[in-house]
């Protein structure tokens, strides 16, 4: 009688924390009104552990959904990128980088997509265009979302790992993952 208690009980858990997985992207999408506009501070650390380098840099973020990101950097001051709908712009060390994202399947194009929808809180559209497979948990006070694509050469995102609060919906880190194992962590201050 104990046995199948328990047997009946794990069931229901494991039920019930599948439920609860598969809701964690429309719960953090909810959270996430059209038009809403975010500005935090962060620091970015970028590794590439096959040169041993790591760098880290610091600054502040404004966000207006769906398609408008202003990175500034304060350290390195002046440094910048900007994504609107017809950009996408980076300045690094005084000069400045236009991307074409008219196709969107291409390299930056995707990248413009998928940081866009990752500050959206839109997991599920973010798995969708970079083919990927999602799985999701709570953790703490986080909604967990780790994305792994299929597919991934060395300078395309191979994994993302995004942790947004289970209240607000704010994306408080993204571990974005290349094809060359080379990653960046964004943490919120």
């Amino acid at each position: 009688m104990k046995k199948r208690f328990t047997l009946c009980l794990m069931t229901i858990f494991s039920i019930f924390l599948s439920f609860s997985a598969e809701n964690i992207p429309a719960a953090i999408r909810a959270l996430h009104p059209d038009g809403e506009s975010i500005d935090f501070a962060f620091t970015e650390t970028k590794v590439m552990p096959k040169i041993k380098k790591t760098t880290v840099k610091q600054g502040t973020m404004h966000f207006v959904a769906p398609d408008d990101l202003r990175v500034d950097y304060t350290d390195p001051a002046g440094d910048y990128m900007l994504i609107t709908k017809e950009k996408f712009e980076v300045q690094k060390k005084g000069r400045v980088q236009n991307f074409n994202i008219k196709n969107p399947e291409r390299r930056m194009g995707l990248y413009r997509s998928t940081l866009l929808l990752c500050m959206s809180g839109d997991v599920e559209k973010v798995a969708n265009i970079n083919e990927a497979s999602a799985e999701y948990k709570t953790v703490g006070g986080r909604y967990v979302c780790t994305i792994t694509a299929k597919h991934a050469s060395a300078r395309e995102i191979a994994s993302l790992v995004l942790e947004y609060d289970t209240k607000s919906g704010r994306l408080l880190r993204m571990v974005i993952t290349e094809g060359n194992d080379n990653y960046t962590t964004y943490e919120v201050k």
